[in-house]
């Protein structure tokens, strides 16, 4: 993994918030003078992945509208390429400062509240911050952040079903108290910005959750540069191929598309390419079992994984088909890269995103999830006969077009806001949750 701190040093924008490293003011006084607003985007690293990426493309594009964009992380981890101007700080080298968890949160939200106070030193306060991720969510909370908007991106429910999961009797009621209150303390009475519609209801109804305020808008995509991306090279592969881009992880269910390849007629005339890395213990389990199916299943000479890539548009572009197996998402974004570059999609209609990203002539190409054969027959399907992709359907999902419906909400009039003694009750709530 890449050096965080090498990476902006190189950059010229380093901050650290344990006190070695202050922010460097040589340009800070000049680009504030620009500038419209000042804008925090909080999030835990900067690791390979979606929402990593999403967070970038944000930056990027409320950059380009001339704004001041700060990027704040709780671990100092970066695997992904900084646009250029774009200032980086670090809570923290690895997210875990403290052994103890209670007062690992309460140092780090000290560290977020400083680093914030001593930014707005330097030229006002920030205009809103945008969390996304739940590290990030739960400290700015702590942190007492004003105007912190939730860019929430998973399935609220089905993860609280995951945590609560086949336990019956007292253990599944005490799990269910628990997760949801776990929920509510992080994100009850603030405001929430969903990446799909249907996670409206996700939140609200399937996880009990009641927000200050609540409106969808979809993730940024810079379709230029994307397709810039995609013709940077040509992967060496002999064969035509199929290819999933997603870190290992069991809710991205690579095992159901392996089951999938090797049941369709293309794993005789393709290759399959799954693209992405292991964090985390769990998921570093995943991609164990995930390459001891590949060998039950006999397929080791059919599927190739060459890990995390910085650039995998290219992979992407140059496939015959991209093939995604989750079984839940928030707004899958290599589902709409793949639309942008031109690749055909064929996906499980899994919560949410998918059904709201291929509607129209694409509606036909989801299918239910952990069904290998209903993913095997759009497979084979697709690479036969797959319709046009229209432009006009993703004008939705430009860069442009999600900073400035952010920038509309969250420099909206001061909304109703709960009582200082409410706040501090929530806050302190927060503490203990999860």
């Amino acid at each position: 993994m890449q050096s965080g701190i090498h990476a902006l040093r190189e950059s010229g924008h380093v901050s650290k918030i344990n006190g070695l490293t202050k922010p460097s003011g040589k340009s800070q006084g000049l680009q504030r003078q620009t500038a419209r607003r000042r804008i925090g985007l909080l999030i835990d690293s900067l690791i390979g992945g979606g929402a990593e990426r999403v967070v970038l493309n944000l930056a990027q594009s409320f950059q380009q509208l001339g704004h001041e964009v700060h990027v704040i992380l709780v671990r100092n981890e970066i695997q992904h390429c900084l646009p250029p101007g774009i200032r980086v700080h670090a809570l923290s080298e690895d997210g875990h400062p403290l052994r103890n968890k209670l007062f690992n949160r309460l140092l780090l939200a000290w560290r977020l509240d400083r680093l914030v106070a001593r930014i707005e030193q330097g030229g006002g306060a920030f205009d809103f911050f945008i969390s996304n991720a739940e590290d990030a969510d739960r400290i700015s909370r702590l942190a007492g952040l004003p105007k912190v908007f939730i860019r929430y991106r998973n399935s609220m429910a089905e993860y609280l079903q995951s945590k609560i999961g086949h336990r019956t009797g007292l253990k599944r009621l005490w799990h269910s108290l628990k997760w949801h209150h776990h929920f509510r303390a992080i994100y009850g009475d603030r405001h929430i910005v969903t990446v799909s519609d249907a996670m409206q209801d996700d939140i609200v109804r399937g996880a009990g959750v009641v927000p200050r305020s609540m409106r969808t808008i979809y993730n940024p995509f810079d379709f230029d540069a994307i397709r810039m991306a995609g013709e940077a090279f040509v992967p060496a592969l002999a064969q035509p191929y199929i290819v999933y881009v997603a870190r290992f992880s069991r809710r991205k269910r690579q095992d159901v598309l392996l089951q999938a390849f090797a049941q369709s007629a293309a794993a005789r005339t393709h290759k399959l390419v799954l693209i992405g890395d292991a964090y985390t213990d769990s998921e570093k389990h995943w991609l164990a079992q995930t390459q001891e199916l590949i060998a039950t299943l006999g397929l080791t000479d059919r599927v190739v994984l060459p890990g995390f890539q910085q650039n995998p548009y290219p992979w992407i572009r140059h496939a015959e088909l991209f093939a995604m197996s989750s079984d839940s998402e928030g707004l899958p974004t290599v589902l709409i890269e793949a639309l942008i570059l031109g690749t055909p999609v064929v996906s499980t209609d899994c919560p949410t995103g998918p059904s709201e990203i291929l509607t129209g002539t694409l509606s036909p190409w989801l299918c239910q999830r952990d069904d290998p054969a209903a993913l095997a027959d759009l497979i084979d399907n697709a690479l036969q006969d797959y319709p046009p992709i229209v432009e006009a359907t993703l004008a939705r999902f430009s860069a442009r077009y999600a900073a400035t419906q952010y920038l509309r909400h969250c420099c909206a009039p001061a909304r109703h806001s709960p009582s200082a003694e409410r706040k501090r009750l929530l806050r302190r709530s927060a503490w203990w949750a999860g």
